[in-house]
């Protein structure tokens, strides 16, 4: 998570370092490729319930304001998708948390084809409690919705005691689902007071709504802290099929490098972690792993926001995880480690990027990203080669204003011809002339990409998020399900912040 202190945005993601956003004239000493010229001290240290007020760590005077860590690369240049002659239409968006006194955001999202399981953080500000009983007041372990028809909803807590350790938080969800229909939830937990000992843990369930505890992926006692985790399963006939990557960055002193885990048991033994990004000095800024798997071939993917280079990375591996190839440069942003777009509780938007295969084999990117004269757009680039290249980036949101766009979700299923279907919702300002309130809005491509409908606001009142610093959070998912695509996301049109879903077709 990103958070303003002192006029200043920085990171409280229990990320490791607080950023400067604002883009401004490169350092001295610097050329925007390497280290940064100027460098915080270690700042996971002296974490306090009232930084859990606001869901993650909030770091204090502990922290000094480094210089920008890239060079002022201005804003992409706009170009408009090609459209199609596609026709969505407004859905019939719903609560599916009801979770009163709570802030509930940063979701995940798949189906076994006969479950809809959604994910989130669950957060009461200023009264997590490491004591709570779970699913209580105070209980600030992520939850999961299930449902079967998607009107009725199954809401579960996960486990906070993990390893005999009683952790006060959960955070950052991430859920995928086996070729037998087993589905997977991955999440990290801290304490509420320091930083350690810190996980990443996974639990399990057949029915989304009765979960049991696999072996926690990491278990860090010491001073790394893994953060921004994210998961994909092999449902190919390879012979990596239904291996469960979770992929993560991992912060250690001044270092944030991407690592990546796999389990071939169902999560009872997991690799020793596996360092995916090329860069090798000690001052790697990596953050936002999204791991993707072509289920055709069993080929795995991984990306990351690179916010030292300002680029989105893809690489791959071919042999299930063990080995990686050649970072390859996906996309340039422009946001730097993030940007305080307002009406957003005081976070910054980064790229909350988002990587798909489709049944095809083509990879589809979508970020988020200012762009010239318009504001924050949501941005588009597929490759057709495994990603060794990637096309011109489109805007494919269609409104002619400079209102922002931001936190764009991915569902990729067939088109019933050979080809892909593609759903992609976001955040969107455009019906607000003062830039503050949100509704979601979507759009599609049935040809791979290449053309895409015209956006449909899909939510039947708007979100402020603005009064909780955590904001929307910082990513949204969504997954197809029976004759729709579904995304989850955090919604503020009421007193609390809750989950959302709406039925996108």
């Amino acid at each position: 998570m990103l958070r303003k202190v002192l006029g200043v945005t920085m990171s409280v993601c229990v990320c490791l370092l607080p950023i400067a956003t604002r883009v401004g004239a490169q350092a001295p000493g610097g050329d925007g490729n390497g280290p940064p010229p100027f460098l915080t001290r270690p700042i996971l240290v002296h974490v306090s319930e009232a930084g859990l007020d606001h869901g993650h760590f909030v770091f204090g005077g502990e922290a000094a304001i480094p210089s920008p860590l890239a060079r002022d690369l201005g804003s992409a240049a706009f170009s408009s998708a090609p459209a199609s002659t596609l026709s969505l239409v407004t859905g019939t968006d719903r609560d599916v948390s009801n979770s009163s006194n709570s802030y509930e955001g940063e979701t995940g999202a798949v189906t076994s084809g006969i479950v809809l399981v959604g994910g989130s953080n669950h957060i009461y500000p200023g009264n997590c409690s490491a004591s709570a009983a779970p699913g209580t007041f105070g209980d600030c372990a992520p939850l999961a919705y299930a449902s079967t028809d998607t009107n009725t909803w199954t809401k579960s807590s996960m486990s906070r005691v993990w390893n005999g350790t009683t952790f006060g938080i959960g955070f950052d969800p991430a859920v995928d689902v086996d070729k037998a229909g087993t589905f997977y939830y991955s999440y990290g937990v801290a304490p509420l007071s320091g930083s350690f000992p810190n996980a990443i843990v996974v639990m399990k369930s057949t029915n989304g709504t009765t979960w049991t505890q696999a072996t926690p992926v990491t278990f860090n006692t010491r001073k790394d802290f893994d953060d921004k985790y994210y998961m994909a399963i092999d449902r190919s006939n390879s012979s990596f099929a239904n291996r469960i990557y979770v992929s993560w960055d991992r912060n250690s002193g001044n270092n944030q490098i991407l690592l990546l885990s796999f389990s071939s048991n169902g999560g009872s033994t997991w690799s020793t972690p596996t360092k995916v990004n090329d860069g090798t000095t000690k001052f790697e800024r990596v953050i936002g792993a999204y791991p993707a798997v072509d289920h055709n071939t069993g080929v795995v993917y991984d990306s990351w926001h690179d916010y030292a280079k300002n680029r989105i990375f893809v690489d791959k591996s071919t042999n299930g995880g063990v080995t990686w190839g050649t970072d390859v440069a996906a996309a340039t942003t422009h946001a730097g480690f993030g940007l305080d777009i307002g009406c957003v509780g005081g976070r910054s938007q980064g790229p909350a990027h988002a990587l798909k295969v489709g049944p095809s084999g083509t990879l589809y990117l979508v970020y988020a990203d200012p762009v010239t004269a318009h504001g924050f757009d949501i941005l588009f680039t597929r490759s057709t080669n495994g990603g060794a290249s990637w096309s011109a980036p489109v805007s494919i949101n269609d409104d002619t204003g400079s209102q922002d766009q931001f936190h764009p979700t991915l569902s990729v299923e067939s088109n019933g011809a050979g080809g892909d279907k593609i759903t992609v919702s976001f955040y969107d300002r455009r019906d607000d002339p003062g830039n503050c309130l949100a509704h979601v809005y979507a759009t599609q491509s049935t040809d791979n990409g290449v053309t895409w409908s015209a956006n449909v606001k899909q939510t039947s009142a708007s979100s402020n998020f603005n009064g909780n610093p955590n904001g929307p959070g910082d990513y949204s998912s969504s997954s197809p399900f029976q004759t729709a695509v579904w995304p989850f996301f955090c919604d503020h049109r009421v007193a609390d912040y809750e989950v959302y879903t709406v039925n996108v077709q």
